[in-house]
């Protein structure tokens, strides 16, 4: 069903979330297809970037997809910093400041924007780095456990 390098993604954002929070982000059963299908129906939305100088979306599950008005391939290959808006800069770049000290950050709440402009609230997010299996960078995911309508 799924692509073997987005089985491989989501073992990576899987084994990442484990390593840093101390806990699974959802329940592994011990193959990497089942794994990356258990977290594409995740009710929390999931979506991760790569390393590239400005970073591309590489992964999304179903939640994620209905967050951002899209389907889980209409996000990948977007630059990750279009998902927030303009005015939204500084605060992205202190998010980052403080995950490249610590890993991960939990508790994040901040303004996104879907791909039909929509405006809504990301709360409630852990953003954690994701490694490959030798420890090297391989961009960052984030786990959102909320959303709702900006202004509110």
């Amino acid at each position: 069903m799924f692509d073997p390098r987005f089985i491989a993604r989501a073992t990576l954002i899987l084994d990442s979330h484990r390593r840093l929070l101390g806990r699974e982000l959802c329940a592994r059963s011990g193959d990497a297809a089942e794994d990356a299908r258990r977290l594409f129906h995740l009710p929390l939305a999931v979506l991760a970037h790569d390393t590239s100088p400005q970073p591309l979306l590489d992964w999304a599950n179903l939640a994620a997809a209905r967050a951002f008005d899209a389907t889980p391939e209409s996000l990948l290959g977007r630059p990750s910093a279009d998902t927030a808006p303009a005015d939204a800069i500084d605060e992205r770049r202190a998010l980052f400041d403080v995950l490249a000290r610590q890993g991960f950050v939990t508790g994040y709440s901040g303004v996104r924007v879907s791909l039909t402009g929509r405006r809504f609230v990301i709360d409630d997010v852990t953003v954690l780095e994701v490694t490959d299996a030798a420890g090297q960078p391989a961009g960052h995911a984030a786990v959102i456990g909320a959303t709702r309508p900006a202004g509110r």
